[in-house]
């Protein structure tokens, strides 16, 4: 891991770019992550567990914007509770899908912070040139 204080980390997982160099775009679309930084070739969650976390996020969303719209539709209405129940599932569906991009962002900074991103290693060309061209040395 590098030397980026939290702020630093906050704002690329808030602007969806790389934790490792800031500069790459996490996701391919809405719903899709990059398999590695299209900048600096880190790659993202390297094992399959690694997602589990982000799954936990989404749940804490959810169950965050459950509490909040149950709270407040409790104190100023008087729907019925099956009605309220539709109206919190669709809520919490849709905090998910609203909030998907940001947890997955805000997880790969902490799969970073733990070690699990790392800068990949540079290419050394001696001589400055590339020789793998079939030209004898």
């Amino acid at each position: 891991m590098g030397h980026e204080t939290a702020s630093v980390l906050i704002k690329r997982a808030l602007r969806k770019r790389c934790p490792v160099c800031g500069n790459g775009g996490l996701f391919i679309s809405h719903f899709k992550m990059s398999r590695s930084c299209p900048a600096c070739h880190a790659t993202f969650w390297k094992d399959p567990g690694e997602s589990l976390g982000a799954m936990y996020l989404d749940y804490a969303v959810a169950a965050g914007a459950f509490l909040i719209c149950w709270a407040v539709l409790a104190w100023t209405t008087q729907l019925s509770d099956l009605s309220q129940l539709v109206i919190l599932s669709v809520v919490a569906i849709v905090s998910v899908l609203v909030c998907f991009p940001y947890t997955r962002s805000f997880w790969t900074v902490l799969v970073y912070i733990s070690g699990g991103i790392e800068r990949p290693q540079l290419r050394v060309i001696k001589g400055g040139k590339d020789d793998s061209h079939g030209r004898a040395a």
